[in-house]
């Protein structure tokens, strides 16, 4: 699809509670869908298959290609959609991509890229005009090595976590500089453990949130990787899921989840709380098929890539 913008179509009205840096304000909310952009194809502004999506601190949207092969495999727009630069092409070496998948963008505007096929270079940094800066992590199951890196996020310091979603199970820490800090998680079903870990995000007191996709739920850790507690079961009721995949959070500390075969965002509280959800219902062009990467901006707009359509959607709050 070409750029499209809607008005207020449809909206959803929920009630949030949202935490400031003084005080505890609480007022309605309403998600509108804003607008949609990106097609299929290989031209500027085209995808052959979403994956992740970051915003800068400019409110600048990336997007990774997860097929893109000889095209642009990362791509950076505009709020609105209008394409301004794209970088990484298909390749085997540091600075190329074989399956680019989640996107985490820090402080300084740095953009990392989780490399899915291509572990032997498993986390991709670039400037924020698309100039390689280094790879981190390598293949292998020790310290500092993956299997297939799926997801990453960044804290307020700087530090890197990434995700594999392979036979490490794990979440992994890195300082700025790339090296490799610590560890968690291990294969299974219990506590603190992890079959498929999707995506990882950081909330601003440092805690850690995991995406445990095949277990269905998401697990919240402490900032040295000691498990805190979980939320979701499988299902398709409020608060469950079927195969989360990537997370946001707000400066409030609300936790957004792309329910991917939900088709739908879920949004709760710092402590996995249900507040609400979206994406599953008004007109057609509206729902989200398969939300695999979501992303906040400065104004609080939500960018959803939609790995089933090919395109991105924006939902915006309305106070």
């Amino acid at each position: 699809m070409k750029l499209i913008p809607f008005a207020i179509l449809s909206t959803l009205v929920i009630g949030v509670l949202l935490l400031t840096a003084s005080q505890f304000s609480a007022y309605a909310l309403e998600f509108a869908h804003k607008t949609m952009w990106g097609e299929k194809g290989v031209a500027q502004g085209q995808f052959n298959q979403v994956s992740g999506i970051g915003v800068d601190s400019e409110d600048n949207v990336y997007v990774s290609d997860f097929a893109g092969y000889t095209t642009k495999m990362i791509q950076k727009f505009t709020p609105n959609g209008t394409f301004i630069l794209g970088f990484g092409t298909f390749g085997n070496g540091p600075q190329y991509f074989t399956n680019p998948a989640g996107i985490a963008i820090n402080s300084n505007n740095s953009v990392y890229i989780a490399d899915f096929g291509n572990p032997t270079y498993a986390i991709k940094e670039f400037t924020s005009n698309g100039t390689f800066i280094r790879s981190i992590g390598g293949f292998g199951l020790g310290p500092g090595l993956f299997i297939n890196p799926g997801g990453v996020g960044v804290d307020k310091e700087d530090n890197l976590y990434a995700t594999d979603f392979g036979e490490n199970n794990n979440v992994q820490k890195f300082d700025p500089n790339g090296f490799y800090v610590m560890s968690f998680g291990s294969p299974g079903i219990g506590n603190g453990q992890f079959n498929n870990p999707a995506d990882v995000a950081v909330d601003s007191n440092n805690n850690i949130f995991v995406s445990d996709s095949s277990n269905n739920r998401v697990q919240k850790f402490d900032q040295n990787g000691n498990y805190l507690m979980k939320f979701g079961t499988f299902g398709s009721g409020n608060g469950q899921f079927k195969a989360p995949i990537d997370l946001a959070i707000d400066p409030a500390n609300n936790v957004y989840v792309s329910d991917s075969d939900n088709n739908r965002i879920q949004v709760f509280d710092n402590n996995g709380n249900y507040i609400t959800q979206f994406g599953n219902t008004g007109a057609l062009h509206e729902r989200i098929e398969d939300p695999v990467g979501i992303a906040l901006d400065s104004q609080g707009d939500v960018y959803v890539a939609d790995g089933k359509d090919t395109d991105i959607h924006v939902f915006s709050p309305i106070p």
